[in-house]
């Protein structure tokens, strides 16, 4: 097999396949100006192809369930993107179509959209079709920021947990049974609590409602084929479909493995041209009903996205950045509150981190975290340091939890005093109890439309939701 660019000539060699009488071949090409587009000339034994229109820029993946899967036409502002997506020839766009195998597969089962540029036809199909509206607003934000090609490959399935997009060998490193079968009542976000949650009785498609479950079948369909291209980096938005049960208590192990599993395979089958620890970026879970109390499922998975340490990167999940979507709520969504419509907002903050964690630009693409939290005479200082200017809109939103003996109760407080790198939180506990941990946003939906309580003054990002323990040292008796 002969390919070429004009002048360059390459030699490859067909080998064995995975099944008998099928052949595979790859070659690595030399690198070509950013600008430039050519055409790929394939020949063997005196037939050729030739691919035309191509350029060399950044590969991004973009993959989750329905909020990944979510098209740029049910976006608030589709009209806007629609008219503006010619002005982009240098963006690529691919949509990899729903399927699903109980074995890796060597080629994708189908293409829902080839490789082409953008325009309102191409991105503006039928809803639930192409092309991904998170996908192409972080994909577009990165182009203007850089001004080099980039291009964009949608493979994502609504109602699919993260099982589902993991290797056997990534799930059996969080101890999860690569035979396991999810039942029916397991599948929590993927059917009937989401189905009764429209307030508006908007229906979805089935297989918005519930994908496939099982473990590894869309690793297997819908990544595995795509291992051997070059990527620069990977984009996810899941986690609703692992909010509760055997999902929901492994979910702080399953998603920092898929990460590293995804990583490994991309660098051992591009032949080492995709980076060992490429770019990560992800969506923390957003608001979901409105007036909810209830402080598990959700609270839980935003935590666990973290593997359990609040912020990102760290050391469980390096060259990982994460957009924080807590605070766009969306109750009145045409698609249920389940798939807000405010995609620009998300897609924003996630290039934030996708300019600063993979191409090294120096912004500020991360919500106040504490440093520093202490029980004092004057109340429950929370510090934040030096890194952010802090913004309180609301003082609401934290709780203590006040100990006595072998009792615990979480109790709402306030702040009550504010500066640019800290807030004072009021003691609220009773006589003779103890605080010995603080959260912050630890509800479904812990905010209406950007109102959270705490905010970062420069690009006004929220900080994240937190639950962090105050030791002896640093406490007193109320």
């Amino acid at each position: 097999i002969t390919p070429s660019i004009k002048p360059l000539v390459y030699e490859t060699t067909v080998k064995q396949g995975p099944e008998p009488g099928v052949g595979t071949w790859g070659f690595t090409l030399d690198p070509v100006a950013g600008n430039t587009t050519v055409s790929i000339k394939v020949t063997s034994q005196g037939v050729s192809l030739t691919l035309t229109d191509v350029i060399f820029g950044d590969v991004w993946i973009c993959s989750g369930q329905s909020n990944m899967a979510f098209t740029v036409i049910m976006m608030y502002g589709a009209a806007e993107e629609l008219e503006d997506a010619h002005n982009y020839p240098l963006i690529r766009l691919m949509t990899v179509e729903n399927a699903n195998s109980t074995t890796p597969l060597y080629d994708l089962a189908e293409i829902k959209q080839s490789w082409t540029t953008p325009s309102n036809v191409s991105l503006g199909g039928p809803i639930w079709t192409y092309f991904s509206a998170v996908c192409w607003l972080y994909g577009k934000a990165i182009h203007r920021a850089l001004g080099y090609p980039i291009g964009l490959v949608a493979t994502s399935y609504g109602g699919t947990p993260v099982e589902a997009w993991s290797s056997h060998q990534s799930l059996a490193r969080c101890g999860v049974d690569k035979e396991r079968h999810y039942t029916e009542d397991e599948i929590s976000f993927s059917n009937k609590p989401l189905e009764h949650s429209f307030e508006n009785h908007h229906k979805l498609p089935q297989d918005r409602l519930g994908g496939p479950s099982n473990n590894s079948v869309l690793w297997n369909a819908m990544v595995y084929p795509l291992l051997g291209m070059t990527i620069k980096g990977a984009i996810w938005y899941q986690g609703e479909s692992d909010a509760s049960g055997t999902r929901l208590v492994h979910y702080n192990c399953t998603f920092p493995s898929m990460i590293r599993d995804w990583r490994q395979n991309f660098h051992n089958f591009s032949n080492g041209e995709t980076d060992l620890e490429f770019p990560f970026g992800f969506v923390q879970l957003a608001g979901y009903r409105p007036n909810s109390t209830t402080t598990r499922g959700f609270p839980d998975i935003r935590w666990h996205q973290t593997a359990d340490q609040g912020y990102v990167p760290n050391n469980d999940m390096p060259n990982v950045f994460m957009a924080v979507a807590m605070d766009l709520p969306n109750f009145n969504s045409t698609y249920g509150p389940i798939h807000p419509q405010y995609k620009k907002e998300v897609a924003d903050r996630l290039a934030l981190g996708g300019l600063s964690v993979a191409y090294g630009r120096n912004l500020v693409y991360q919500g106040p975290f504490p440093v520093r939290q202490e029980v004092t005479s004057s109340g429950v200082v929370i510090s934040y340091g030096n890194t952010w200017n802090v913004t309180v809109r609301t003082p609401d939103g934290f709780e203590l939890l006040c100990v006595r003996g072998t009792r615990s109760t979480w109790t709402k407080t306030q702040i009550v005093s504010n500066n640019q790198t800290s807030v004072i939180l009021g003691l609220t506990c009773s006589a003779g109890q103890q605080v010995t941990s603080v959260r912050y946003a630890w509800k479904e939906t812990p905010c209406d439309f950007k109102k959270c309580a705490i905010y970062e003054t420069t690009n006004e990002l929220p900080g994240p939701p937190f639950l962090l323990n105050i030791s002896a040292d640093d406490n007193i008796t109320s």
